[in-house]
């Protein structure tokens, strides 16, 4: 079977790392695959993987924009046309619509990924481009989905929870590249707690900075390390220097490999104030570090409270705070907690669970 994954872009995060790990896993199961996007750093791991991609200028918040039915879409037909594919499968908004459209033209079926806690709108509710069969990536964006705003219904969506290359994440990084990143980031403390991911705010991480001013007078050396662009880099910084600690928290660029930061964090910290899933929780856990996070939608149900992590409510800097402080006082519960978190990730979270579950539904679709 031939897949033609359509994504809106290949930088760091979430849907491409996702879409990334998913076009590798089919490949390895005999599929012939296909991606379309806007590019991005994850256009490389696509083309040592030896997965064909196409760019299309189809990176836009916007399925009205004018340049998505003018450009990318006779592109689209085109490239359809050319490899024939068996299936379209879309993984953001942009994308649905456009397969939507590619569809009705060629015959082609096609069906989509919901990966966020979609907001209401009357958009998505009359002009639904969902395809065949949905898949949700956790239950809360499966009941926001079904339930709450009755966006699709219910026979229609299958909940195939998200995941990530956890042996990739096992792996030991080297000593020497972990040295040459303390020493370009200036990370000469200790301990260091952090996050990886897209800086926006509903990623909660203003309330990992003001937790962080609370625990430097218990550990005097504390470092945060913040890994990942976006629009609250700005805020995060002045914030910083409003805390007086901007000499204590470094922001460095999105990075493919994560695994080096990883290793450097004592805890990892995803304050999130609403989260679909939350991809770098399940990174960290499988890499082996003790989580913080909150009850915000999918974090909620990746770790367990007291298990492989501590849960706290959302905004409650107070209760971050207190749970990294009892984590980085007590070596032998991170310890417990990193063994569990691991043992979790490669039982529920492994993209190739993910993909034996992917294929189940695309056999609904095109038996």
């Amino acid at each position: 079977m031939k897949v033609l994954l359509l994504t809106t872009h290949l930088e760091p995060g979430g849907i491409p790392i996702y879409v990334a790990g998913l076009a590798k896993g089919l490949k390895d199961q005999g599929y012939s695959v296909v991606v379309v996007s806007a590019g991005g750093w994850l256009e490389g791991r696509l083309q040592r993987e030896g997965i064909t991609h196409y760019t299309v200028p189809c990176r836009t918040s916007s399925e009205l924009n004018p340049r998505l039915w003018l450009e990318v879409f006779p592109r689209l037909l085109r490239i359809i046309r050319a490899e024939k594919p068996d299936l379209m499968h879309a993984h953001t908004r942009i994308m649905q619509v456009q397969a939507w459209a590619c569809s009705k033209i060629t015959g082609v079926p096609f069906l989509t990924t919901c990966h966020g806690l979609y907001q209401f709108r009357l958009g998505r509710r009359f002009f639904r481009c969902w395809g065949r069969a949905v898949m949700a990536i956790s239950g809360a964006t499966m009941h926001r989905l079904v339930e709450q705003y009755r966006l699709a219904p219910p026979h229609q969506v299958t909940l195939v929870v998200n995941g990530v290359d956890v042996d990739r994440l096992c792996e030991p990084v080297s000593p020497e590249d972990v040295r040459r990143f303390r020493e370009a980031h200036g990370l000469t403390g200790s301990p260091i707690i952090g996050c990886i991911g897209r800086l926006s705010p509903v990623k909660g991480l203003d309330d990992l900075l003001k937790a962080a001013q609370r625990l430097l007078e218990q550990f005097p050396k504390l470092q945060v390390l913040l890994v990942g662009d976006g629009p609250s880099r700005e805020e995060l910084i002045r914030l910083a220097y409003e805390l007086k600690e901007a000499d204590r928290v470094v922001i460095c660029h999105a990075l493919e490999d994560i695994r080096v930061p990883m290793s450097l964090m004592q805890v990892f910290v995803a304050p999130a104030l609403e989260e679909g899933f939350g991809l770098s929780i399940v990174e960290a856990m499988a890499a082996g570090v003790p989580v913080v996070t909150t009850r915000s939608g999918g974090p909620g149900e990746i770790v367990e409270d007291g298990q492989s992590g501590f849960l706290v409510e959302p905004r409650d800097v107070e209760g971050i705070a207190r749970a990294v402080s009892t984590l980085l006082q007590d070596a032998g519960l991170r310890g417990r907690f990193a063994a569990a978190g691991q043992q979790r990730a490669r039982g529920r979270y492994d993209m190739k669970r993910v993909v034996q579950e992917v294929e189940q539904v695309y056999a609904q679709v095109v038996p």
